[in-house]
């Protein structure tokens, strides 16, 4: 149910997409104006990430998990009423505030369940993001022929029902205390400060990946497609289908594997191979070698994902687990409002490859920096299932010799 509530939240913004630019264009805004109205929603989750995380950890998650889902329903319901730009540009304000206290929640609460699988609780939470991503704009595009107006209705009375419902199905007292499986392999006592080596090492991968989400695979990518490898919109529009498909598919058997590998080396390893694939964009100029760099790229942030949360679970002590997570949001909504202009920027002034390899070694850099802050802090790595009972705790079969002796 949270992360129905959380995907609820993504396809209320997501059904902006198609929407926003008649919308705007009907109260008479230019694309300047276009662009703050955009940045106002980015903004609103930059500024509340922190805060979110910090009420985390002293109030009933639950409770301000349904307030801000509702907030979200009902200021979408008000952005059909607006009738100027400056008050679109503050239901927009007030759009990110909500979203962003719904993510922190979300991952604030689900990582106070079994330690040994919490790589497969987070990837349930990015498979339900994910469908939420791509149910949105499909959404809003399909209503937006009727009424400009239309699809923030829908939006918020869909999101309404998803908060009654999450009421009744979300026990009082959720996720305020973690439950340890006997099984579970123990990690080492998470360090009592809340600045560790890996909490530092999580907020600079966190960063590059929504850097290179935001910034490249939703605005460089793009351009290069057009520009460089000659693909058409619809071509560019089916390979990104399928890399939300694939990443569907992929994202339950990373969570399985970062519970079991580990989740340190599966940070590390995701984020310095997604440098390299963005590497390879320099020399993708056919279309067939930019499909395949593209789908790489996509499938390695999906990867990671899962992996970055559990790890950063691992290594922050429970009562300061909220405010971790809203400063690792912060630096990825922080990465989102710069990526596109400091690329953008870059590509005004035709240097496209500069763009390419600040994306990709900026990613290895990170993974590298990753690796070296975060020895010997998180959860060690698993080698079977957590909920497989180990060989000692296997009924034995009686061997011939004790068969006998009976």
């Amino acid at each position: 149910m949270v992360c129905a509530l959380v995907a609820g939240a993504t396809t209320t913004w997501g059904l902006v997409v198609p929407v926003l630019p008649v919308y705007a264009d009907r109260l008479g805004a230019d694309p300047a104006a276009l662009g703050v109205i955009v940045a106002a929603f980015g903004l609103g989750r930059v500024v509340v990430g922190i805060p979110a995380g910090a009420l985390a950890n002293r109030v009933d998650r639950r409770r301000l998990l349904l307030a801000a889902a509702a907030l979200l329903a009902a200021v979408t319901l008000v952005t059909a009423l607006v009738t100027s730009l400056e008050q679109l540009i503050a239901v927009r304000l007030v759009t990110g505030l909500a979203g962003g206290v719904v993510m922190t929640m979300g991952q604030a609460l689900l990582t106070s369940g079994d330690p040994g699988r919490l790589g497969r609780t987070m990837a349930a939470l990015q498979s339900y993001h994910i469908l939420g991503g791509a149910l949105g704009p499909a959404i809003g595009g399909l209503v937006v022929g009727i009424d400009d107006r239309l699809p923030f209705v829908v939006g918020g009375f869909g999101l309404t029902g998803l908060v009654l419902l999450a009421v009744w199905r979300i026990p009082a007292g959720f996720g305020q205390a973690a439950r340890v499986a006997p099984l579970a392999p123990a990690a080492p006592p998470a360090p009592a400060g809340l600045w560790t080596r890996g909490l530092v090492g999580i907020c600079i991968v966190t960063f590059i990946i929504f850097f290179v989400r935001f910034g490249g695979q939703q605005f460089l990518i793009p351009v290069l497609a057009y520009t460089r490898a000659g693909l058409s919109p619809a071509q560019l529009g089916a390979a990104l289908g399928a890399v939300t498909v694939a990443g569907l598919l992929l994202v339950r058997f990373a969570g399985m594997l970062t519970d079991r590998w580990g989740r340190r080396p599966m940070v590390a390893s995701a984020t310095t191979m997604l440098g390299l694939a963005c590497l390879g964009f320099l020399g993708a100029r056919h279309p067939v070698l930019f499909l395949a760099a593209l789908v790489l790229t996509g499938l390695l942030i999906t990867a990671g994902s899962p992996a970055t949360v559990a790890y950063l679970a691992d290594c922050t002590a429970p009562e300061r687990r909220g405010l971790a997570i809203g400063i690792s949001r912060t630096f990825g909504d922080t990465a989102t409002l710069l990526g596109p202009p400091v690329l953008g920027w870059l590509v005004g002034e035709g240097r496209g490859d500069a763009a390419i390899m600040l994306l990709g070694t900026s990613a290895i850099i990170s993974g590298l920096l990753f690796t070296y802050l975060s020895r010997g802090q998180g959860r060690p790595s698993v080698s079977r299932d957590p909920l497989e009972p180990s060989p000692s705790d296997r009924p034995r079969t009686s061997s011939r010799k004790e068969a006998s002796h009976a």
